[in-house]
């Protein structure tokens, strides 16, 4: 009876993990962590279904937004690596972290005067990911943006 129980127990183990792998990175963390901001092209239905003028909308924010894209991908790689380190200091992963969270503001707020918040970032029209709010925007149907 013991070697069956620790059999399933291997078993069930061995499945969690494989299925943790498999979605290892499926899910994003709002508007700087987007697919969409990482230049791909956006080619899933819900996208297609969406009237030009909304299209272009779209892309034309992502495109005059990358550069608060590259600055929030370069904070989020510093913060790693302060994370990473030996000794982690608190209070610069704090400032890093504050700057991560004004970047993402400032992007909202262009997405909201662009008139495409409820399209992209946290709050979108999303079905994706891992729940709604932070995650792909378009929940991986419509993960990818043209790169102009």
């Amino acid at each position: 009876m013991k070697k069956k129980i620790i059999a399933l127990s291997l078993i069930i183990g061995l499945t969690m993990a494989t299925v943790a792998s498999a979605n290892w990175g499926r899910g994003g963390r709002g508007y700087g962590d987007c697919p969409q901001v990482q230049g791909q092209m956006m080619q899933g239905p819900m996208f297609q279904q969406l009237d030009p003028a909304t299209q272009d909308k779209i892309q034309q924010f992502f495109k005059d937004t990358q550069p608060l894209h590259k600055e929030m991908a370069m904070k989020r790689a510093e913060k790693q690596a302060l994370m990473q380190s030996d000794k982690p200091d608190p209070q610069a992963v704090a400032k890093v972290t504050g700057e991560m969270f004004d970047l993402r503001e400032t992007i909202r707020e262009k997405a909201e005067a662009a008139g495409v918040d409820q399209y992209v970032g946290p709050g979108s029209m999303g079905f994706g990911g891992r729940g709604h709010g932070y995650g792909k925007g378009f929940g991986g149907m419509m993960s990818n943006v043209p790169q102009q």
